[in-house]
């Protein structure tokens, strides 16, 4: 028997239901039909567009108080997104309400992302998992930088795919945390500013700051739409250090530190920080979450400090098993801890080791 082949008009109606409605929930219930049901259809109409079965408009911001710019491409990643996380409804549905709670806060720290070259199973776990959080730590690298890398390439990957899923996982993060605090990786922004200060005049860089809100960085940008998201750097003066932020006597930073020997990178940036402290103006700590490595690790060090590498939540990329070896493999997995009036409780602190899960 030939397998069933949903008709183009229907196709065609559910792309132009969603436009109407401004969502795949009020589409489905339009067209009384279940939810599943109309989602797959959704999707199946954005291959269908995209491969010229079908001529329909570009799917776009419903109304004036759409805030979230509704590509194709974000349409795409949407889909695939919600398919993966199992979510029912859709669109940006506003921060989410801080816990009632006093005095202690719970900590998710959110390693090394890449998107769109992000784990989608496992952040899909996380998200899952860890419900009951105060504050969610995006620790860097949130985008890739992917097409704007000079580096070889293994993929073809367009900056507006990466956008769209770099947006959709700040408006997930934003909707599942009541805060979500960022710090900048080396991916974040600097890839495609330095490019823009090499190629265009000053003037040029005038207008782009001013269509932006003053910023060169993608991350910056598409966090201010949402108003739970915050950027608390570290600060000297009037610098700022984008990829350290302290909570309570905990650190969370994005050094750009490796080394192949274990523990190696975490030590040296402790000593770092601890010649910085005063030009920092750090306040006293005894926590350090240190993302960019990508491997995972616990060093109680000194007398009552502890030391973390917090692993990352990306996909294996082609350089990394490349006959250059170099490296360690990838740990992937996520951080949980809890304060007391800022305090770390150091016997709370959970780390999540993805990969050995899915082994056993």
């Amino acid at each position: 028997m030939p397998a069933h082949k949903t008709p183009p008009e229907v196709l065609a109606e559910a792309l132009r239901l969603v436009k109407q409605h401004g969502g795949i929930a009020p589409a489905a219930r339009a067209a009384g039909v279940p939810a599943g049901t109309f989602q797959s259809r959704y999707q199946n109409a954005l291959v269908a567009e995209q491969r010229g079965e079908l001529t329909t408009p570009p799917i776009i911001a419903i109304d004036g108080n759409d805030e979230i710019p509704k590509s194709r491409a974000f349409e795409q990643e949407w889909a695939v997104w919600m398919a993966e996380i199992g979510m029912a409804k859709d669109r940006y549905a506003g921060p989410a309400k801080p816990k009632a709670r006093v005095g202690r806060l719970k900590i998710l720290v959110v390693p090394d992302l890449h998107a769109p070259f992000h784990d989608a199973a496992a952040v899909a776990a996380m998200l899952e998992r860890e419900k009951d959080i105060d504050i969610a730590v995006l620790m860097g690298d949130i985008g890739d930088g992917y097409s704007l890398s000079r580096f070889l390439k293994y993929d073809a990957v367009p900056y507006e795919q990466e956008l769209a899923s770099v947006t959709l996982l700040l408006q997930t993060f934003s909707e599942r945390f009541p805060i979500v605090r960022i710090i900048e990786g080396n991916h974040d922004g600097a890839r495609l500013e330095k490019q823009l200060l090499e190629r265009l005049s000053a003037d040029m860089i005038t207008a782009i700051r001013s269509m932006t809100g003053g910023t060169l960085s993608p991350i910056h940008a598409i966090c201010k739409r949402f108003p739970n998201i915050e950027f608390q750097p570290v600060r000297s003066g009037r610098h700022a250090a984008g990829w350290i932020t302290q909570i309570g006597d905990a650190l969370f930073t994005h050094a750009e530190k490796f080394s192949i020997t274990p523990g190696a990178a975490l030590r040296k940036i402790e000593e770092w920080l601890a010649d910085q402290e005063r030009t920092l103006e750090l306040q006293p700590w005894r926590l350090l979450c240190q993302a960019h490595t990508h491997q995972m690790s616990w060093i109680p060090w000194h007398a009552d400090k502890l030391l973390l590498e917090v692993g990352c939540l990306c996909a294996t990329h082609g350089y990394q098993v490349g006959a250059r070896i170099g490296g360690r493999p990838q740990r992937r997995g996520w951080v949980v801890l809890e304060q007391v009036d800022g305090v770390t409780d150091v016997n709370s602190v959970r780390i999540v080791w993805w990969d050995a899960e899915r082994r056993d």
